[in-house]
């Protein structure tokens, strides 16, 4: 038999199709390939051995046959069908009819059974796109999983896959404590750790998708159907119940976040669930995802999950793992065990210091631009012509802001024309040597002073890009005929190549975070993109970020970068530390600790 296979389309194209047909008490649908058959659906009642006989001498080009059954109960009906790698079989069982209804009855399912066949192709293609889909960004979780050295980290990197893989317009990770789901992380490698209503929400979506123990599609039914007349399903009606009221709870939850539709896998470790990951698609994002795809993809989570517990163990499990070791060392039935155990330990010990090991911490960061410029309001006036937005690139020349100035011409126009005037005036009055009427021109001459200032206004009313930028704040687009103050901002600039990374180095590593360090930045946006960056400066303002005193850094972008930096875009550094034994690089926060602890006691000595 076929493993897993899910008919919706075939499904509803029986009961759309056979909804008209009268007289239909029993329908049976078999889908088959390479000689395995399934079970497509089952309405009604069927004999419950036909299907052997009738799968058993399946022929596609018999097409179709008839038989009356046992004490005029009515007609059994048989439809065989052979389509491009993929067999269809219909049995159903017509109540009692004279010929000529039976005839007319045969005729109308006959004339509908192409529609089945195509259904059940686009099932299995649809299936299997699902399936790919699912096995590939599965492929990259499983592949990224061993270098995430905590949790958190893990968090990100599947955040990161799902978002570029899905679309969705909401990403949640929420871990599992016996039972107990918690919201961890969320899209843009944010943390949630305030009570909010959207943060119960999430979590109570994630205790019906531990209840459901399976991956839920929210919504997935597409719309009522109509079942004909004597093909009701005979499946348990507790259980639809049950499950159609979870999906309801669902919905409602799934509402209340903003979102249309979700995707929600419970994740499993040693049939305990571990995780749930809640992904939200607004609009008609998310009409083409599969229960297929979503099986596959959960379990690779869950795979993940395993990977990286074991690649990078917490430290207090290590420290239970090295106890029980020794335990089991010291108190073996023979002593060479422990003579064993005792050289291996030795040598592993001695063979670290020896090993190099180049270790690059992690640090939280984000995308920040340099050199900004604020484009303001000149004058108290209307904006007339704002054609960028936020993300825009803006070319060298290109106009920025235009402020409404037909006024301002109006009034430089009508003093032009009074100068003008007072120009020939004084003019004659030179002419004919009337030092008076001379006199009294200039004054009225200097009292126009105005259309100097008027130009000024005109100058400043246009505001063009001196060199190319990209539009980082403001919002001048949507201001389009609103009247600005004076001074006030309209846009925000910056030079196309002064963004830089700001991150986060927690105060254990300031001191190897000099000017001139080397590294490599991933950002959310492009998780396959490294980004090689190098130190620049090192802040003095301390922040808390993930609970742990950190100080500013900026990095430079050194090397070409094939994506589109935005400002805002998060992600994280890896910053080189240069080269080390082993034993120093994961004994490094233990021997820190110890000197801290050895100075606070007054043996600062003590390891020198």
């Amino acid at each position: 038999m076929i493993e897993g296979t899910t008919t919706p389309l075939l499904t509803r194209a029986v009961l759309r199709h056979l909804s008209d047909v009268q007289g239909i008490t029993g329908l049976q649908v078999f889908i088959g390939q390479q000689g395995e058959w399934t079970e497509a659906t089952r309405r009604g009642d069927v004999p419950g051995d036909v299907h052997r006989r009738v799968l058993a001498s399946f022929d596609p080009e018999a097409g179709g046959a008839v038989d009356a059954m046992e004490d005029g109960a009515g007609w059994l009906a048989t439809y065989m069908l052979g389509g491009p790698g993929l067999d269809l079989v219909l049995i159903l069982v017509l109540g009692p009819a004279d010929p000529g209804q039976l005839q007319k009855q045969l005729s109308s399912i006959e004339a509908k059974v192409g529609w089945m066949m195509v259904a059940a192709l686009a099932d299995r293609h649809a299936a299997g796109d699902g399936r790919a889909a699912g096995s590939e960004i599965g492929a990259q979780i499983l592949l990224d999983a061993a270098t995430a050295r905590t949790r958190r980290m893990l968090a990100d990197q599947w955040i990161a896959r799902l978002e570029t893989a899905y679309r969705p317009g909401l990403v949640t990770v929420l871990w599992v404590t016996a039972g107990t789901p918690k919201l961890a992380a969320v899209s843009g490698g944010g943390l949630i750790e305030r009570p909010s209503d959207a943060r119960g929400d999430l979590e109570g979506l994630a205790k019906v998708a531990i209840a459901h123990r399976a991956p839920m599609l929210i919504p997935n039914d597409p719309g009522p159907t109509r079942v004909p007349d004597g093909l009701q399903p005979d499946t348990g009606d507790d259980d639809q119940s049950l499950d159609q009221q979870r999906r309801d709870e669902a919905m409602d939850f799934v509402t209340r976040v903003g979102g249309d539709r979700a995707l929600v896998l419970p994740i499993y470790e040693r049939e305990e669930t571990a995780a749930v990951v809640v992904l939200v698609f607004q609009g008609d994002n998310g009409l083409g995802l599969r229960s297929e795809g979503a099986e596959v993809v959960a379990t690779l989570l869950g795979e993940a999950m395993t990977i990286q517990r074991r690649a990078h163990p917490r430290p207090v499990r290590r420290v239970f793992t090295w106890g029980a070791d020794m335990v089991r060392a010291i108190f073996g039935k023979t002593a060479w065990k422990l003579k064993l155990a005792a050289v291996l330990l030795a040598a592993a010990i001695a063979g670290s210091a020896f090993v190099p090991s180049t270790y690059q911490p992690s640090f939280t960061a984000r995308v920040e631009a340099g050199e900004r410029r604020i484009v303001s309001a000149p004058f108290d006036g209307f904006v007339a012509d704002a054609d960028y937005q936020l993300g825009d690139r803006v070319e060298a020349g290109a106009l920025l802001v235009a402020m409404e100035d037909s006024e301002i011409r109006l009034q430089s126009a009508q003093i032009g024309a009074e100068l003008a005037q007072i120009d020939a005036e004084l003019q004659t009055a030179r002419a004919q040597r009337d030092a008076a009427q001379v006199r009294l021109l200039e004054a009225r001459r200097e009292q126009a002073t105005t259309l100097s200032l008027l130009d000024r206004q005109l100058e400043l009313s246009r505001f063009e890009a001196q060199t190319p930028a990209i539009v980082v704040g403001g919002d001048a687009w949507r201001r389009v005929g609103d009247r600005v103050r004076i001074g006030e901002p309209l846009l925000e600039l910056a030079a196309v190549d002064s963004f830089r990374i700001l991150a986060f180095v927690e105060e254990d590593w300031v001191s190897n975070a000099t000017v001139g360090t080397t590294g490599d930045a991933l950002l959310t946006a492009y998780p396959e993109t490294p980004i090689p960056v190098r130190l620049v400066d090192l802040g003095a303002d301390p922040q808390t970020v993930d609970g742990a005193n950190t100080f500013p850094a900026w990095f430079e972008m050194t090397g070409p970068v094939d994506a589109q930096i935005l400002d805002g875009m998060r992600g994280v550094i890896r910053m080189d530390v240069g080269e080390r034994s082993m034993l120093e690089a994961y004994s490094r926060g233990l021997r820190r600790w110890a000197e801290r602890f050895l100075w606070r006691i007054g043996l600062e000595e003590g390891l020198g």
